[in-house]
């Protein structure tokens, strides 16, 4: 197993991404995992992989499995939210609370969007594994003009739509971010993007 890191990078994601893929499949690697920075990882996800694997080609942690492609275009809403019961995974998030006199508790509380594992339609990048020894033509998309959004759920519909299988496994991880806090400039346009591209489906 090979690990590598990509700190301070300035590159878009897909293009750090999509060089690991190709250097995955030279080198003969069977699967390949991204990451965000901030995931502990709570268990040696390759176990549970292996078997994610005999039915999937894309797997994450937190998808939906079915989705309305819409403005916000973020993957839980578009797939109808936590009470539309389309939503799969389970994901824990860092809580940090500071009491009187100094004491500081880390908590941390499970986001559990519905029952996993699950073939799902679109999944959230936070952790993303690649069946490499399946596929060859997973590639994320360079034309998204967003460095740090979209790749997820645009890789999630280019798989979906050559027929390949997207699952949301029961590896367990806690992310350190509560996820997105504000529409950036940098989001929106991968936004747009994003809708040009599959918005008229």
């Amino acid at each position: 197993m090979d690990i590598s890191f990509a700190l301070e990078n300035t590159e878009a994601l897909p293009v750090i991404y999509n060089r690991a893929i190709k250097e995955s499949l030279r080198d003969g690697y069977d699967c390949l995992v991204f990451i965000h920075d901030d995931v502990i990882l709570e268990e040696n996800p390759f176990p549970k992989l292996e078997t994610l694997f005999d039915t999937y080609d894309l797997v994450g942690l937190a998808g939906a499995s079915r989705i309305e492609l819409k403005s916000p275009a973020l993957w839980h809403l578009m797939g109808g939210g936590f009470d539309g019961g389309h939503l799969h995974g389970n994901v824990q998030h860092l809580q940090i609370i500071n009491h009187p006199m100094g004491m500081v508790e880390h908590k941390k509380p499970a986001t559990y969007f519905g029952p996993y594992p699950h073939r799902v339609v679109m999944i959230d990048g936070v952790f993303m594994a690649l069946n490499l020894s399946s596929v060859k033509s997973f590639e994320f998309d360079e034309d998204n003009p967003s460095k740090f959004h979209f790749y997820d759920i645009l890789l999630s519909l280019d798989v979906y739509f050559k027929k390949m299988k997207i699952g949301v496994g029961d590896i367990l991880i806690t992310h350190e971010s509560p996820g997105l806090r504000e529409f950036t400039e940098d989001w929106r346009v991968g936004e747009d993007y994003f809708l040009k591209t599959y918005g008229s489906i």
